[in-house]
Parts: C-alpha cells; structure tokens; sequence
C-alpha cells in the first residue's frame, strides 16, 4: 500500500479535493498518518510566507528519504499569483511536477504510482 501525506502550502483548495479523490477511488493508495510514514509527499499551493518555514523544515528534517510531488499550477511556479511555489526555493527539488489547476485524480493516482515504480528499480 502506497502511503501519502499531502502538505497544503496555500492552495485554495481544488488540488486537495482531486488528491483526496483519487485515494478515495484508489485501493492502493492510502492516507500516511505522518510525513515520516508517507512513500510520497504531495505539495499544493503556491508556498506562501507564512508556510515557507515550515515546508524547509519539514523537508530538512526528512532529509530527502520522500519523494516531493508538485501537485497543480501553483505548486509549481505560484501561476496565477505571478511567482511562488516551488520554482521560487531553489534548495527545493520535485521529483515529478504535475500541472493542472487543478489536475484530475486520475492523473495524481497515475503520478503517485509513477513516483512508486521509480524508487522500485
């Protein structure tokens, strides 16, 4: 069972709703309890001031043993706020990036699976 936990850095919410979905629909994907328990860590929103810190924090302490997904545009490069999100912390790295505003459940069970297979081999 794949184990995710989503951080919200900001989003208004869409992204939240497709990732929830698609664990929703999936049986083998499941909510992690925490971030240390999670195969993946899903990023939404276009990382705020406010939510900076925390997100550094939070990847400095797993110290890349989690995947980071970008899930939705702002996630990536803050779109439609004109900066932001990942592309704005250079010690950030995604491992895949998933554009959509916000994208479907499909295509974040499809992502979450992808990122799976990859650390497999």
């Amino acid at each position: 069972m794949l184990q995710v936990y989503r951080l919200n850095t900001g989003s208004c919410g869409g992204c939240d709703l497709e990732i929830a979905a698609a664990i929703d629909a999936a049986v083998d994907i499941a909510w992690a309890a925490t971030p240390f328990d999670a195969d993946v860590l899903m990023i939404t929103g276009p990382v705020t001031a406010g939510a900076r810190r925390a997100l550094l924090a939070l990847l400095q302490e797993l110290d890349g043993r989690v995947p980071v997904l970008a899930v939705g545009r702002c996630a990536i490069d803050g779109h439609p706020f004109g900066r932001g999100g990942l592309a704005e912390l250079a010690s950030v790295t995604a491992r895949l990036k998933l554009d959509g505003c916000p994208p479907s459940a499909v295509q974040i069970a499809d992502m979450i699976r992808r990122v799976a297979a990859s650390d497999e081999g």
